[in-house]
């Protein structure tokens, strides 16, 4: 009676190995049909791009002197440090050109020189 029970018990395994085995083979088969209907849809771009990216990858530079800045950008900055406010005008560089502090303090301390229009006037 007992082998009986165990012939049985592992004929049910296996066939509970099977189904399972079955149902994950049926499964990857609908997924990898639905992925090539997809792929299938998205019809791939055959023309070339409208214009190459003028930057791909690699380092990019940011400006180097006050005149690659924006006018508006520069005279905000000299409107900063004639109030005396030089460290904002730093961060403001910083931020608006993307360069790091040293360059920023550089472009600030170029555009600082008395190029600019004068004292401004605080509101």
């Amino acid at each position: 009676m007992r082998t009986m029970s165990l012939v049985f018990m592992v004929l049910l395994l296996v066939g509970a190995v099977l189904v399972l085995g079955g149902g994950s083979y049926a499964v990857r088969r609908v997924i990898a049909a639905l992925e090539e209907r997809l792929a299938a849809a998205r019809a791939p771009d055959t023309g070339p791009p409208a214009a190459p990216e003028p930057q791909v990858g690699g380092y990019v530079p940011g400006p180097r002197r006050p005149e690659d800045l924006s006018a508006e950008l520069r005279a905000r900055v000299r409107d900063l440090v004639s109030l005396g406010r030089t460290e904002e005008a730093v961060r403001v560089v910083g931020e608006r050109a993307e360069v790091d502090e040293d360059r920023a303090r550089g472009i600030v301390a170029e555009l600082g020189d008395g190029a600019g229009p004068g004292t401004a006037l605080e509101p």
